[in-house]
């Protein structure tokens, strides 16, 4: 793994496909010393690559092919290394915080704008992809555990540690705990889900007193206007497409998928769900050309048209 440095840049910079991504997190996992070396990869990155992207991805490359982490700081020069050591203070002292009981606790919130996403690494190594909209908060607190709290959709590779559980929340009260492992969270609205990519987790809704255990391949389902819970196999690449930059369609219905593209880019798709019945699509749909051109690329599956009313809202036709 040393020696593949692409994949590692590919990691970092978040284009690392599935696999790619499953290989370096083996790899992390070997040792805490690759742990650490990961992490001190990732500070390093995050502070070059403010001021260039290229400078950042030779420096690593160039010392990821000579061997350990501690090289890597040694020959970065010392404005490099205290703007690198100063990112990592700023990281550990920021998440987390145990607080005396009674106390309030502190919030440290990242947010990912409308029509982007949002990559980010957690002072414990966790690897956190925020979609379109979403907001993740670090909570502080006095147990031993590492809690956070979604209101959106998100992908987590959570770095293992058995002495302090990955325990992540949503509004609606869907909790999903884990050790280390990877998965995608989607709670947007009130059915909210779980995908188990790797590992193991535990996942349950509001008020439920036992937690269903996921496998990998498998959806856990809340709905949280009854409170009922569905645990369904899957395909997981279905749901953590979007981090690749595009939707995996399989036999998905158009409301839904326009669903999906209105969360992305922060608008409203308004059609006629009868219009559509037994309507379903499979396919790729990209992301990042705007909302319009995954529209215009849909209507090329589908016999459709669309038109735009008011500022954020779009009525879909079918033609």
């Amino acid at each position: 793994m040393d020696r593949n440095f692409e994949m590692i840049l590919k990691y970092l910079r978040g284009d690392a496909t599935l696999d790619e991504r499953l290989e370096v997190m083996a790899w992390i996992k070997e040792s805490e010393e690759n742990r650490k070396e990961m992490l001190a990869f990732r500070r390093i990155f995050d502070t070059l690559l403010v001021s260039d992207v290229r400078a950042a991805e030779k420096n690593i490359a160039g010392r990821v092919k000579k061997g350990r982490v501690g090289k890597v700081f040694a020959r970065l020069g010392s404005a490099a290394v205290a703007a690198a050591v100063a990112a990592g203070a700023f990281f550990m002292a920021r998440h987390w915080q145990e607080v005396p009981d009674g106390q309030a606790l502190n919030v440290a919130a990242i947010c990912a704008p409308v029509g982007r996403q949002t990559m980010t690494v957690l002072s414990d190594g966790t690897q956190v992809r925020l979609n379109s909209g979403s907001r993740l908060e670090i909570m502080a607190s006095d147990r031993n555990e590492r809690r956070v709290r979604l209101d959106g959709e998100a992908y987590f590779e959570v770095a293992r540690d058995e002495q302090h559980p990955f325990v992540l929340e949503t509004a609606s009260g869907m909790e999903v705990k884990v050790l280390g492992t990877a998965f995608n969270v989607n709670a947007y609205g009130g059915v909210q889900s779980v995908v188990l990519v790797e590992g193991r987790v535990e996942a349950k809704g509001a008020g439920e007193t036992e937690s269903t255990v996921m496998e990998p391949s498998q959806r856990f389902v809340y709905n949280a206007a009854d409170g009922t819970t569905v645990l369904e196999d899957v395909d997981a690449e279905e749901y953590i497409s979007w981090t690749e930059g595009y939707l995996l369609l399989k036999d998905d219905s158009v409301p839904e998928i326009l669903g999906r593209i209105g969360h992305y880019y922060g608008v409203e798709i308004t059609c006629s769900h009868d219009e559509f019945t037994g309507v379903e699509v499979s396919g790729k749909l990209v992301l990042d050309g705007g909302v319009e051109t995954a529209l215009k690329t849909l209507s090329m599956l589908v016999p459709m048209t669309y038109d735009t009313v008011g500022d954020a809202r779009i009525r879909v036709l079918r033609q």
